[in-house]
Order: structure tokens, then sequence, then C-alpha cells
């Protein structure tokens, strides 16, 4: 019976997973793409940190094959979005100086 359950509900997770997976792609080669315009170090460096974050759970998510359940896409969710936070609080802090 479970893997018929599992089977049912594959559709369900399996997407939620791909579409993480797509935005980490696109958001991580967008920030990357714009970080190299950048000059000051101390700033960049501390989105470069925020990007290694990302790259690191986009690696975890695509070499995950375990269902995520609700509870832990919510969890990937405020993490992604925790960081996307420390990302732009360091873009204003650049903008703000110069």
């Amino acid at each position: 019976m479970s893997k018929v359950l599992k089977w049912q509900y594959s559709d369900l997770f399996e997407p939620r997973r791909e579409k993480l997976v797509n935005l980490l792609l696109s958001e991580i080669i967008f920030l990357k793409s714009h970080l190299k315009k950048l000059t000051v170090n101390e700033e960049t460096d501390s989105i470069e940190i925020a990007l290694n974050k990302l790259d690191y759970l986009l690696n975890t998510l695509k070499n995950n094959d375990t269902e995520l359940s609700d509870k832990d896409f919510d969890k990937v969710v405020i993490l992604i979005y925790q960081i996307f936070q420390e990302i732009i609080c360091k873009l204003e802090c650049l903008i703000k100086r110069k």
C-alpha cells in the first residue's frame, strides 16, 4: 500500500523540488552575473557567502531523492527567503554608501 501512496503523491512532491531548483538556479545566475559588476570587496565578500549558501542548498536539493514533506518544503522556502533578505540588505547598504 505504501508504494501506491508514494506513487500517487509523487506528483505533489517532485514538482516542488523542481520549482525550488529552478528558482535557485535562475536567482544564482542573476546574482552572480551582477556581482561581477560590484567593486567594493567587503560587501561583495558577504554577498558571495550568501550565494555560496544558495549554491549549497541547490546542490542538496538536486542530489537528494527523498520526498519533501510540507514542513520541509516550508523550511526550505523560509531559508531561501532569509538568504535573499541577507543579500538585499547588503545591496541596500552598498547603494546607500554610494
